[in-house]
């Protein structure tokens, strides 16, 4: 089973189906990847316009509409 210490497991999922990578996300994002970790992992908060980048790269990889709230973990 995959395990992680994300604050976004379903956008780590999400990630992962899609073939992306945490160093192209930071890329995406124009953060480091120290900095891109620490938002995954609840140390530090995306913002909403990083979350907006993140959920339209991720849309545009996997070529269809994903919901925001769920992508982001904020509901089941």
């Amino acid at each position: 089973m995959y395990k992680t210490n994300s604050t976004y497991p379903n956008l780590e999922a999400e990630l992962a189906r899609t073939g992306i990578n945490k160093n192209e996300l930071a890329k995406v994002l124009k953060i480091s990847q120290d900095t891109l970790y620490g938002r995954l992992n609840g140390k530090t908060k995306l913002t909403l316009e990083e979350a907006r980048i993140i959920k339209a790269y991720v849309e545009k990889r996997a070529g269809q509409h994903i919901s925001f709230l769920r992508l982001f973990s904020i509901c089941d």
